[in-house]
């Protein structure tokens, strides 16, 4: 039989798991429902590929949340080997999966401007596509321009290129690409204060102990759920030849 401890862990596991269940079915209704039934939500869902994508992605990671928690949620309460030993396997892909990622853009970094400015060679000023409104969404709400700084346009050949850089790194009333520019005459004039100089690279570094400090924590919790359900694992069996 479980001793008091494995059934605090198995509770525990079924608490949190279930916590995750519903976040899942959460993202997952919302991102149902701004396709099929936003109103003026899924118009402009509809009209951005953008917007859509990312709505699409949400949905994904709801249901793969849903599923993965369910079978935790499951396998702890029934203490049954077949959920625990499925759970544990995706979990188990799942974190080998992120620190390879992690090994691999720690090693690859130097390939990140390169790959940047390839991107910025098909940029349009007016595009709606994904690259041209993935930068101008960028470089608006973070207040920079260029990968390392505003010259890095130079070396691209984005279109139509009439100005230095794309009107997205002209200082505006709001971090938006929507927000109404403060001087344009001043901003292509290259004139402090009404462009952005600094490249997205070292505004985005701002947030690279954020993302780093919440991949630790989602590993940390994988890595504990790992050895949780190897205990509750090991109890069931164990259960079964009492």
């Amino acid at each position: 039989m479980m001793t008091g401890g494995l059934k605090c862990l198995k509770y525990s596991m079924f608490v949190f798991n279930l916590l995750f269940m519903l976040c899942g079915a959460t993202l997952l209704g919302l991102g149902i429902w701004i396709v099929v039934d936003g109103n003026s939500f899924s118009t402009i869902v509809a009209s951005n590929s953008v917007i859509l994508n990312a709505v699409y992605i949400i949905i994904a990671v709801g249901a793969a949340l849903f599923v993965i928690a369910f079978l935790g949620c499951c396998g702890a309460i029934k203490e049954n080997r077949c959920l625990l030993g499925t759970f544990f396997v995706i979990v188990l892909i799942i974190f080998l999966a992120q620190v390879v990622g992690g090994i691999l853009a720690f090693v690859f970094y130097d390939r990140v401007r390169p790959a940047a400015l390839s991107t910025m060679n098909k940029f349009s000023e007016n595009g709606t596509d994904a690259v041209s409104t993935g930068w101008n969404t960028l470089q608006a709400v973070f207040q920079c321009c260029g990968f390392t700084n505003y010259r890095d346009w130079n070396e691209t050949t984005w279109t139509p290129k009439v100005n230095p850089f794309p009107l997205s790194c002209c200082a505006r009333n709001v971090l938006s690409v929507t927000g109404l520019i403060k001087n344009v005459t001043a901003c292509v004039a290259e004139v402090p204060g009404y462009f952005y100089s600094v490249g997205c690279e070292t505004k985005l570094k701002a947030y690279y102990w954020a993302v780093g400090g919440t991949a630790l924590g989602v590993l940390i919790v994988e890595l504990l759920a790992l050895i949780f359900t190897c205990c509750l694992y090991r109890a069931a069996d164990d259960d079964k030849y009492d």
